[in-house]
């Protein structure tokens, strides 16, 4: 059976807000538990060892890159995400979910996106970010989109979470 939904959704400035944060948690903290692991064994022999010299001031510096790397990462997304979102005119999109890719289209423009771009959704209470790269999302509310168009869109997808 051919696949042509039309749903319309509404976003809202506390969803977009949210999938940054969601996206910064995730990406950024949870998914380099090795990272912050080295990040706390830096910080303890810096202190255990107690060498004021140059190789602390060093270390003190490499010290200070994740917490730079999550600030930066917050500032893109949070000026891309939120950005988007102050530039609307009206905070709505029309969705059609066609066999073949999903048309977004709201009034900053529209983009057809094959089936085979999308690689990852991450399921929220209120709204899914879908993932076209490994750092680029989109966010769908969730308040108008039916069961079975969630199902189509997971069918769709090779990774949900």
């Amino acid at each position: 059976m051919a696949q042509n939904s039309v749903i319309k959704v509404v976003y809202t400035e506390d969803i977009v807000r949210d999938a940054v944060r969601t996206f910064v948690w995730r990406r950024g903290i949870v998914g380099q538990k090795r990272l912050w692991i080295a990040e706390v064994a830096m910080i303890a022999l810096l202190l255990w060892n107690g060498d004021r010299g140059w190789v602390a001031t060093i270390m003190f510096a490499i010290i200070l890159l994740p917490p730079a790397m999550i600030a930066v990462m917050w500032i893109a997304h949070h000026r891309n995400t939120v950005g988007k979102y102050r530039r609307m005119r009206t905070p709505d999109a029309t969705l059609t979910l066609r066999d073949e890719a999903l048309v977004v289209a709201s009034d900053l423009g529209s983009a057809t996106i094959p089936w085979s771009t999308l690689t990852e959704i991450w399921e929220r209470p209120a709204y899914w970010m879908i993932f076209i790269g490994p750092n680029q999302f989109f966010t769908l509310p969730l308040q108008t989109v039916s069961p079975t168009d969630r199902d189509f869109l997971r069918s769709k997808v090779a990774r949900v979470s």
